[in-house]
């Protein structure tokens, strides 16, 4: 809805935000929250290109924090992303958000790396396949084509477990962690941890 207010887009039946590469994540959290404020529901979330998707994972993630801090029902935010053209091609992603029971993954030295050189397929089959397993399931990472790529696998990971009859949901957060390219014990860098869980 361009150029619509967030009353508006709350009032719609099918609320949705689109996010621009040069949008702030800050603003685009804040019209979340006050979709679910307003409305009830989450918004969906639309971007396309990977710096657009890396604002839209920011703000999903300032949108879980102020959900989270003011919400005594402790409301969380799950993330369901699905590409609307080949994924293998395909930048341009809906976010399909929802209410979740309040989670708080932390990241660990067993969580899925992602890079710009990542195989996208070889991800997702090693997210399914620890799915499969039982076992916690996470990503990290940072940058605009590592986040494209980390969302690429979930969004594949969901087609490897379709015959398991199982979905994946992700939640996204912000974190500070050492980066092993900098070799410094006083120097941290912003990351997106996903976390992943299947229903």
């Amino acid at each position: 809805m361009s150029m619509a207010s967030v009353s508006d887009v709350a009032a719609s039946d099918d609320p949705l935000l689109k996010v621009k590469a040069d949008s702030t994540p800050n603003k685009v959290a804040g019209a979340i929250c006050n979709v679910v404020r307003e409305s009830g529901e989450p918004p969906k979330v639309v971007a396309t290109g990977p710096a657009a998707i890396n604002q839209a994972m920011k703000a999903i993630a300032i949108a879980r924090k102020y959900m989270l801090e003011e919400d005594t029902g402790a409301t969380d935010l799950d993330v369901s992303p699905q590409f609307e053209e080949d994924i293998r091609q395909s930048s341009r992603v809906c976010f399909v958000l929802g209410k979740a029971r309040k989670t708080n993954p932390i990241p660990s030295e067993t969580d899925l790396a992602c890079k710009a050189t990542t195989d996208p397929y070889k991800l997702a089959g090693a997210m399914a396949q620890r799915i499969r397993n039982g076992d916690k399931v996470a990503c990290t990472t940072k940058g605009p084509v590592p986040v494209l790529i980390a969302v690429k696998a979930i969004a594949i990971a969901n087609t490897y477990l379709a015959d398991d009859g199982k979905q994946i949901k992700f939640t996204v957060s912000i974190c500070d962690l050492e980066n092993p390219e900098i070799h410094s014990d006083t120097v941290t860098s912003t990351y997106l941890h996903f976390a992943l869980s299947a229903r």
